[in-house]
């Protein structure tokens, strides 16, 4: 029997990478439209221009394969990735801007515990009998072995899955098609009105990147815009033009969420939260979603654990700080309002309440910016309390009769709006002298003061049901 032929394939028309790669016979492409089997499959009917450089690119990426065998280590105590002094160095741009603009950003560091520490050390030892030259040595985990951790590095992205290069870019180019001759007054109004009352950005390092053109994280940009809106008529500025559609920015900010989900990382917590932030609440089961994605992907990162005695600039530590307790804040108080158990236990985070150095970091420390700061942490102090009030409600092996519990919380309540400072508290206010987050922190108040009497009510002895405030 004759042997067919092999199929003429001219560098016109070559085979697509997909075939290319699980060398089969690639039939039916031009350059217009996809070949047969890419078709079939649903996936992208990429052509290189050159398929050495394929070749080339593979190989790189099996040997940085073999590199990562076993997991690159780094020190508990350090930020791996954003050397400097501990005093001088500057922020890390990921914080703020996407992973996916820089392509050698192929990882992500995930911070391994104290159970799974253990175990990495002992597969490190073992297996540094067989690592090459070429390959990194292992590093000390951390200088406390009683309470080991470890960075892992794990690959950024799904393998094989077909997702957007830089999620939100279109989104992005859509949203300041419209927002363009307003982006710099929503800039300034979120900062001046806003930002101080919840400190999750690091004003600095975003007007740096924003300024700088395509360094800030499409997803973040969206999302920080979309919010923004809701401050529109508090600018004699933009208060003469017709607001856009929020409902369509919003659109647009959660669709490029979605995509970022897919390879998140730091700049991803962010975009999260202002999603959460934002009003109106137009989905309550995408934002509890948001909610726990939120609260792993932080978790993840490491931002549940201490920062202070790590070796970065102080800048930045007060920013995980910041950061991690507005995932807290948004944990429970989603919690306490959508009725369904938080997530985050105290148990499992030892990040200290942010102080003012913490959240008063740049060059502007005017008095209004001061007050706005006090209200945060008095926000973060009453999100404890209702963080242990909520197991009272939600936990089903407590003892919801505990009267001596009961009493300490109210107690601590008490305490709290004793503490609270004259210009935090409503019935002293004029309307030219309202702090920023006071509002806010006023009606959280009287909500946690609500629920602590209702279960006081349900667990009287008149009660017949102690747990029917749960319904």
């Amino acid at each position: 029997m004759q042997e067919q032929a092999r199929p003429y394939r001219s560098h016109k028309i070559p085979a697509c990478d997909r075939c290319r790669r699980f060398k089969r016979r690639c039939t039916g492409g031009t350059s217009e439209r996809p070949c047969v089997l890419c078709d079939l499959q649903e996936v992208p009917c990429v052509k290189s221009s050159s398929p050495s450089a394929t070749t080339r690119t593979r190989r790189r990426v099996k040997q940085d394969r073999r590199h990562v065998l076993p997991p690159k280590i780094a020190p508990a105590h350090a930020v791996p990735a954003i050397p400097g002094d501990d005093e001088t160095a500057h922020i890390g741009r990921d914080y703020h801007s996407s992973a996916h603009q820089d392509k050698s950003k192929k990882e992500l560091s995930m911070l391994a515990g104290p159970v799974i520490s253990e175990d990495i050390q002992i597969l490190e030892r073992y297996m540094s009998n067989t690592m090459s030259s070429t390959e990194v040595a292992p590093l000390p985990v951390t200088s406390t072995p009683a309470n080991p951790m470890v960075y892992l590095r794990v690959p950024r992205r799904r393998e094989g899955l077909a997702m957007a290069e830089n999620p939100g870019k279109r989104q992005k180019e859509i949203l300041m098609q419209i927002l363009q001759p307003y982006a710099d007054e929503l800039v300034r109004l979120y900062f001046e009105e806003s930002h101080m009352a919840f400190p999750i950005l690091d004003e600095q390092l975003f007007l740096e990147l924003y300024k700088s053109g395509d360094k800030l994280s499409p997803v973040l940009t969206c999302d920080f815009f979309a919010f923004a809106l809701i401050l529109w008529h508090h600018s004699p500025v933009l208060r003469q033009f017709p607001k856009p559609d929020a409902y369509f920015i919003w659109n647009l900010a959660v669709e490029a969420l979605q995509q970022d989900f897919l390879a998140p990382g730091l700049s991803t917590v962010y975009s999260v939260i202002m999603d959460m932030t934002g009003r109106p609440v137009i989905s309550m089961l995408g934002n509890t979603i948001n909610n726990g994605r939120a609260v792993i992907l932080a978790q993840s990162l490491g931002l549940n654990r201490d920062p202070t005695n790590w070796r970065r600039s102080k800048s930045e530590k007060s920013l995980r700080i910041r950061l991690w307790w507005a995932v807290v804040i948004h944990d429970r108080w989603s919690s306490y309002a959508h009725g369904i158990s938080p997530t985050i236990t105290k148990s499992r985070y030892d990040v200290p309440i942010p102080v003012l150095s913490d959240i008063l970091t740049g060059p502007n420390q005017s008095e209004k910016r001061l007050k706005s700061a006090q209200s945060f942490i008095h926000l973060c102090t009453l999100t404890e309390i209702l963080g242990e009030i909520l197991p009272l409600v939600y936990d089903l092996n407590t003892d919801h009769t505990d009267w001596n519990q009961i009493t300490r919380l109210q107690s601590d309540l008490d305490n709290w709006e004793s503490n609270l400072p004259e210009y935090l508290r409503r019935d002293t206010q004029t309307k030219t002298q309202r702090v920023c987050g006071s509002s806010n922190l006023q009606l959280s108040y009287l909500s946690v003061r609500l629920l602590l009497n209702r279960v006081s009510l349900h667990v009287c002895p008149c009660t017949t049901h102690p747990n029917s405030f749960l319904t």
